[in-house]
């Protein structure tokens, strides 16, 4: 099976307000109980990330829970708009979104994977996100077109 390396558009940072937690760690990554993002822009893009965070738009946060998707979970963001962003996007009204947090964990070595436990929404030893065949379908339902994809195969 082949899985997916995503790059997603990264269009703002972990604003101020991000709570990570003192020496608790999840999948080799500091936790985050709260996720401030804080734009600086949007391409458009309903899969943004902030490494080591991705937040979805809430209509594509409703199609990943209307399928048979697993090793995920949806949670709550905090968004803000940088000074910048509102001064170069003065009339841009931004949909709602959801923080994506996969719970799979895969090894990715140049092109190739293992060690996936076949979750759906997984987290490389890089803090890429990478996902599976069915999740992909799902995904590209909706704008990715900012998003560098990598095809991996099965070491």
């Amino acid at each position: 099976m082949k899985l997916y390396l995503l790059q997603p558009e990264v269009a703002g940072e972990l604003g101020e307000n991000t709570t990570i937690l003192d020496d608790t760690y999840q999948n080799g990554v500091e936790k985050i109980s709260h996720l401030h993002y804080e734009f600086y822009g949007w391409l458009g893009d309903e899969l943004l990330e902030s490494t080591p965070c991705f937040i979805v738009t809430e209509e594509l946060a409703h199609a990943i829970l209307t399928s048979p998707l697993k090793g995920y979970l949806l949670d709550e963001v905090e968004i803000t708009l940088s000074d910048e962003f509102k001064e170069l996007y003065p009339n841009e009204t931004l949909p709602n979104f959801k923080r994506l947090i996969p719970l799979g964990k895969v090894f990715v070595e140049e092109n190739n994977y293992l060690d996936w436990l076949q979750e759906d929404f997984c987290l490389s030893q890089n803090l890429y996100l990478v996902v599976s065949t069915t999740a992909f379908e799902v995904l590209k339902k909706h704008q990715l077109n900012y998003c560098d994809v990598f095809e991996l195969n099965k070491d």
